[in-house]
């Protein structure tokens, strides 16, 4: 068998001279016949060689200064003779020897510490010996210089040592391959300095010492003998080098790198010398001349101290690369939003830096920016229904007023000139807490006024607050701490949750605050509504209206009216439906509720509402007839306006909402389980209902939460909206209060499609989208609803399995497969499984493989008959475990709480009706654990769908949770479903 071996011979370039390089040999006997030259592209085969990690790197070096890579890399020749045949020998000397002395560099010090072989290659001849081996020794050559100084010249002299061994120069066959750092070959041996230059060697080849004139010696001795001094080891006689401490600083530099991109660089000065912390030199020399002598100081650097501080500014957050810092995500900003954070930084930590002694400096910016210290100082007291809030900034010895930064905090601007010239640039911290601030307040002279709701903005915004005053923020935002008993005549017991909420309400009552109570269908808001009117039935001397019938006129009831002051009714608008309701839930358990309806033909008796609203407690009336009678109501001052299914006014520039912002009232609040149906516009009208002005007006709100948040999803303003709200809204779910439902686990179990599965879609995909943009683009958007319905539809069949489309398709399903997988562990572990789809056709492919596996289940679809015992064979027996249904046929009306699985295999748009088919088994009865399993196959419509869903699902559960996200679709969703 061939004995390969792996080497690196030392050989000679035509134009470059000394060059190491890769080959594979074989032992041929006494000697060695090379196999051929390694290139890069050879260490992917390894057919008749396994290269090693040395090899392979030694290899990768050698090919930087191949001549195809060279080529490459400094011309832009045609060939490589060309390149050679034009190339000037002082751009060589220049651009292309210090690259390849680099790079040889780096295989040498492979080859100090590996065994690879170094072998000498004369050009001339094919064969290699081992006589011709180079050993290369682990260490490191040194030179000592020699320096003696005398009245009219100083001698200089180099001796070189290996391993303590001296090496004489002089008329010594040595042969140098490199000349920076200096490698040679002297008596088989390779010799690697680690810094010294060939050519302070070679005068030493000829003559024992080299002599300086005293006429140079000043520029001589401040020059090579300080550097030399500063590298090397250095043997003095005739001046003093003294080893001492020079007076050391740390300093970061604002600046600009190559790239004119600001960056923070740190260096280290020892005296005069500044070191870059890339630098590996570990001496500083001082340099002076003293009593015609020379003296020069020694340090040796403290790279313990300069790591110190090196870990100290990574602990304040900044971040290097490439021996610039930035703070943390600099690299992703703009120049001028680099600048500014790197500005806000130092302002931030100017104490720290100085503490620690790093000096901070700007160099050749176009403007001198303010690095000190800057502080906001703020004054907020109470006043009534407002908060007046007095803020000074203190930039250094300036103290301006902080409303006088309005312009800048709603313009984004950051940069604030200050008397002096100087630049201070404003901190984000103060656009994000200000910014949404600002618009709320009122202005007056250098003070800020926020209305008594805005009490969240006041309290998270603005830090300083005196602790008088965080106690009262603390009141008004707790309503556990609101001490108020039931009414005595309720006639019921609430539950606890419905305490609670009746809690709540007084608390927003007490505060003179407009609230939301938002609890599922079911939960009882009508009954925690009515238990706080019960409460605040006829409260003389608080909250009231002045009887506007004159003295000794008789009103309506035949009653003689006083000058008593009374409490006016409360309104409560509704649709039409409730109203029953409504009054039948007051009969029942507030009877003593006084309750008058003002609907239907009725109401046109009624034309004296103020009368009647000063004689019944509660007037029920519907959404159509505030609109129609807002003439009459709009001048009656009610005790409270309390909307039911308020969803009723999402619209803010319908005439129902114009209608209701019209009505007065002491206090307001709103009744609706979906608060958000399909924007936060739907929000802004409730919300402006309660507390006009608390988000405020519409155009503010759209350019400052709903483009925001929905089109760009932004965490901050939706966290900020969710704050401001929260007071104001109350929202329990069925499962938060209803203690006999069990844990449901959800997951949306993503799956791939098969190869031609997914070439089919594709197809299938880009047909259907040509088809509905240019439909779209000839018809517009409502003309092409069919078409687009008919295309989403073969996407969603395609996605769950090509059968449905093709009927004789051949090809298999990826989602298929998944759920049949799934349902082969199931049914090994005796779980029982619903499983739901919108199409029958899908259904009943399960139902063959099933069928194939001789698994009992049951089917129900609307061709269903014997509808029960189908629910009974399923529920009575146990080795019955699938459940195949049609969402159509058995999303409602089941009670299958035997099942502990439920899977939506091709879940769609409507939430609530997966909803409704989870609850199949997810109800009250069920002992188990629920899990329930959408599957979508990635990179589908279904995927998209479940995204866009998600995306408003989410929205709504962050802002009090709607169930029914998907209203409309726009032209541009569409259009994106295709993409």
């Amino acid at each position: 068998m061939e004995e390969t071996e792996f080497i690196i011979a030392l050989t000679e370039h035509r134009y470059l001279g000394h060059v190491f390089i890769p080959y594979l040999i074989l032992k041929n006997g006494p000697y060695y016949t090379v196999k051929r030259h390694i290139k890069p592209r050879d260490l992917k085969s390894e057919q008749d060689y396994k290269f090693n990690r040395w090899e392979k790197e030694l290899v990768n070096i050698t090919d930087k200064y191949s001549d195809e890579k060279l080529v490459k890399k400094f011309s832009r020749a045609e060939s490589v003779s060309a390149f050679y045949s034009s190339l000037k020998p002082a751009y060589f000397q220049k651009q292309i020897t210090p690259f390849i002395e680099k790079c040889m560099f780096q295989v040498a010090e492979i080859l100090m510490l590996s065994p690879v072989r170094l072998i000498n290659k004369d050009a001339r001849y094919a064969n290699l010996y081992d006589e011709d081996e180079i050993e290369v020794p682990p260490l490191f050559a040194r030179a000592v210089f020699h320096f003696q100084r005398a009245e009219t010249e100083t001698h200089y002299s180099l001796n070189v040592f290996h391993d303590d061994h001296e090496i004489p120069l002089q008329h010594s066959n040595i042969r140098v391959v490199a000349n920076d750092p200096c490698m040679m070959v002297y008596r088989g041996k390779l010799l690697v300095f680690e810094k010294l230059n060939a050519k302070k060697l070679l005068p030493f080849f000829e003559k024992e010492k080299v002599v300086i004139p005293n006429s140079i010696e000043e520029k001589y001795y401040s020059g090579f003998v300080l550097n030399a001094i500063r590298d090397f080891e250095v043997k003095a006689n005739g001046f003093s080098i003294e080893e001492s401490k020079l007076e050391r600083k740390a300093v970061l530099s604002l600046e600009n790198n190559l790239q004119m991109y600001p960056v923070f660089v740190l260096s280290f000065d020892y005296g005069n010398e500044r070191f870059l912390i890339s630098s590996k030199r570990k001496v500083a020399v001082g340099f002076q001349k003293k009593n015609g002598s020379y003296l020069f100081t020694k340090t040796v650097r403290d790279f313990e101290w300069e790591k110190q501080v090196y870990n100290f500014l990574e602990t304040l957050g900044l971040k290097e690369t490439d021996g610039y810092f930035s703070v943390s995500g600099n690299q992703l900003l703009t120049n001028s939003d680099a600048l500014f954070r790197l500005i806000d930084w130092i302002n931030k930590n100017s104490q720290s830096l100085a503490k620690q002694g790093i000096h901070v400096s700007q160099e050749k910016l176009d403007k001198t920016y303010f690095t000190g210290e800057q502080n906001l100082e703020i004054q907020a007291q109470e006043k009534g229904d407002w908060f007046d809030i007095y803020a000074t900034v203190k930039f250094g010895e300036f103290n301006i007023p902080f409303i006088k930064l309005k312009r800048n905090i709603l313009s984004g601007i950051r940069e604030f000139e200050l008397p002096n010239g100087e630049i201070a640039i404003l901190p984000e911290e103060w656009f994000a807490r200000f910014r949404g601030l600002i618009p709320f307040a009122r202005l007056q002279g250098n003070k800020m006024q926020l209305q008594k709701y805005h009490f969240t903005l006041l309290k998270n915004q603005i830090k300083g607050i005196d602790k008088d005053l965080m106690e009262k923020f603390q009141q008004i935002e707790n309503p556990e701490d609101t001490e108020v008993t039931l009414p005595a005549n309720l006639k019921i017991k609430l539950r606890h949750y419905q305490e609670e909420g009746f809690r709540w309400m007084f608390h927003l009552y007490k505060n003179n605050f407009g609230g939301c109570l938002a609890d599922d269908m079911g939960l009882g808001k009508t009954l925690q509504t009515l238990s706080l009117l019960l409460k605040l039935k006829r409260k003389k001397g608080e909250i009231t209206v002045r009887n506007p019938i004159e003295s000794g006129q008789l009103n309506l009831f035949g009653n003689k009216e006083t000058d008593e002051e009374i409490q006016s009714a409360s309104l409560i608008v509704m649709p039409t439906s409730l109203v029953h309701n409504w009054y039948n839930e007051i009969r029942k358990f507030t009877p003593s509720l006084n309750v008058y309806k003002h609907v239907g033909f009725q109401r046109k008796k009624a034309t004296e509402i103020r009368k009647i609203a000063t004689y019944y407690d509660v007037i029920l009336t519907t959404y159509g007839t505030v609109r129609n009678d807002i003439d009459l109501l709009k001048d009656t001052p009610f005790f409270y306006i309390i909307l039911d299914e308020s969803q009723y006014i999402k619209n803010s520039g319908s005439k129902t909402y114009q209608a209701v912002m019209k009505l007065k009232a002491m206090h307001k609040m709103v009744l609706t389980g979906t608060p958000i149906e399909n924007s936060l516009s739907d929000l802004w009208s409730q919300m402006n209902f309660l507390n006009t002005g608390l988000l405020g007006n519409l155009a503010f709100f759209k350019r400052t939460f709903i483009t925001p948040i929905e089109k760009h999803g932004d965490k901050d303003q939706q966290e900020k909206l969710q704050l401001m709200i929260r007071p104001f809204v109350l929202r329990r779910k069925k499962t938060e209060v209803a203690r006999d439902l069990p844990p449901l686990m959800e997951q949306v179990w993503v799956c791939g499609m098969t190869r031609e599965q997914h070439k089919k879609y594709e197809y299938e995909k880009s047909v259907i989208r040509n088809s509905i943009l240019e439909t779209i683009e000839n018809e517009g958007m409502e003309k092409s609803s069919l078409i687009i319905l008919q295309g989403l539809t073969k996407l969603r069949q395609l996605a769950n399995h090509p059968s449905l489309l093709e009927k004789e398709s051949e090809d298999d399903s990826g989602k298929f497969q998944e759920i049949f997988r799934m349902l082969e562990n199931l049914v090994a572990e005796n779980h029982k499984v619903l499983i739901f789809s919108s199409f029958v056709k899908h259904l009943e492919l399960l139902q063959q493989r099933i069928e194939l596996e001789n698994w009992k289940y049951s089917m129900l679809t609307g061709q269903s008959t014997k509808r029960e015992n189908i629910i009974r064979e399923f529920q009575e027996d146990p080795d019955n475990r699938i459940f195949l249904i049609s969402i159509k046929a058995g999303g409602v009306g089941l009670n299958l709480v035997e099942a502990d699985y439920v899977f939506i295999i091709d879940p769609w748009w409507n939430p609530a009706v997966e909803n409704q088919a989870i609850n199949r088994a997810h109800r009250i009865g069920q002992d188990k654990h629920v899990f329930v399993y959408r599957f979508i196959t990635e990179n589908s419509i279904e995927e998209k769908i479940q995204q866009l869903q998600e995306r408003k699902s989410s929205l709504a559960d962050k802002f009090i949770n709607s169930n029914n996200p998907f209203q409309a679709i726009t032209k541009e969703e569409i259009v994106e479903l295709f993409k």
